[in-house]
């Protein structure tokens, strides 16, 4: 079967005749139309029969592009074209068209390689890549929230992590707090020398940062002197005092959190973490991509875009390693879920101490793209069995 949208009634048809199709959260009819000349055509095959899952993906407006479409629009693109291979009607969107009627998003077209505007059916799962955390916090996004919530929506991933909300929430379980570096939240001048009187060796996170971006780490001394570096210089004070005159303002004015250094295992004479990728299935969290990010050009952040590079999974691999990592994952999935709402994908940074122990550094609810494609693949092919379980298998998250 193909579907295709006819741009003059601005109204979607399909093409094979006496069959009966209905799509999306409110079950619109796509109608019979025979008559599909210079109309784009959208090959799909319907599952199950008679009805066609429509994923909504969730952005924030961008008026630089073309589209007006913000955030990763390379990984929009790859899941669009995916989907519908597998008879799932995707979109993007942006808030603002959530509460306009009729809604109308952009579907994006291989044969004109372009996002296409349409007007869309609502969505029977909204897939949240909203890039911008001061958005999520906005008035706007809360009557978002609120009309996914009146028609009966499900929302994939509702949020943001906060790396200090994480923390919180993890460390009131037995078994994840043994893989939690210390850590506590920089109020005043005062509780952050205590912290560092205590551990010799931290790092400084923005609560609400990602890719490196904002971290610092602080080393004292025996004779109290204080090392402060960013991942582009370093800088040394004679003693706290004078290290905080100078920097209160800048830690200050956003969230930080302090976190004792884990002293890494290295290789090549550098610092490692493991990135995992999780997705849910039918009442576990699965460990779907595991990957290695090395540094190179600072020992503060692996990430790539501060100079990290690639390194195989497989050469580290062992039958341990991956089962502490599917019990991390599973204990993750499960608490967070509880706390801000259902997680259907995220990964984690994980790091590696000199005795093997392994530490979570980070979880994140809107997992960038891996540069290994096998991962991606596989990212693809869970999302798709995920909204197909989610939509059609009358699942209860709890």
């Amino acid at each position: 079967m193909n579907i295709f949208y006819d741009i003059p009634s601005e109204s979607w048809y399909h093409t094979q005749e006496n069959v009966e199709l209905f799509a999306g959260a409110a079950a619109e009819e796509i109608g019979y139309k025979k008559d599909h000349l210079n109309q784009t055509l959208f090959p799909i095959t319907v599952f199950p029969v008679a009805r066609m899952l429509v994923v909504g993906i969730l952005t924030s407006f961008n008026p630089k592009r073309e589209s007006g479409l913000g955030g990763n629009l390379t990984l929009f693109r790859d899941l669009s074209l995916y989907l519908l291979k597998h008879g799932i009607l995707t979109y993007a969107f942006t808030g603002n068209a959530l509460h306009s009627e009729p809604l109308r998003g952009y579907v994006f077209s291989s044969e004109t390689n372009k996002w296409i505007e349409c007007k869309m059916p609502l969505p029977d799962i909204i897939y949240n890549r909203i890039p911008s955390r001061r958005y999520e916090s906005s008035g706007e996004f809360e009557r978002i929230i609120n009309h996914i919530k009146e028609h009966r929506m499900f929302l994939f991933n509702p949020c943001f992590l906060d790396k200090y909300v994480m923390f919180e929430a993890l460390r009131e379980d037995e078994f994840l707090s043994n893989h939690l570096p210390p850590t506590t939240v920089l109020r005043n001048g005062e509780c952050l020398n205590a912290f560092l009187d205590t551990h010799k060796h931290i790092y400084l996170k923005p609560c609400k940062g990602s890719q490196g971006k904002g971290i610092y780490t602080i080393i004292k001394n025996p004779d109290g002197t204080l090392l402060f570096n960013s991942l582009k210089h370093g800088e040394s004070f004679p003693d706290f005092t004078s290290f905080w005159e100078t920097q209160k303002r800048d830690l200050l004015k956003r969230s930080y959190l302090a976190q004792r250094a884990i002293i890494p295992k290295k290789l090549l004479g550098h610092r490692y973490d493991y990135r995992i990728l999780v997705h849910y299935e039918k009442g576990f969290y699965k460990v779907t991509g595991k990957a290695v990010r090395m540094s190179q050009t600072q020992e503060i952040t692996t990430h790539t875009p501060r100079g990290g590079k690639l390194f195989p999974y497989q050469s580290l691999q062992s039958r341990s390693l991956d089962l502490n990592l599917a019990n991390i994952a599973q204990k993750c999935g499960e608490i967070l879920s509880k706390k801000i709402g259902f997680l259907g994908e995220f990964s984690m940074d994980i790091g590696e101490d000199e005795s093997g122990l392994l530490f979570i550094y980070e979880v994140n609810s809107k997992p960038m793209q891996f540069d290994e494609e096998e991962i991606e693949a596989n990212r693809l092919l869970h999302l798709k069995n995920l909204f197909i379980e989610l939509t059609f298998s009358n699942l209860t998250i709890k």
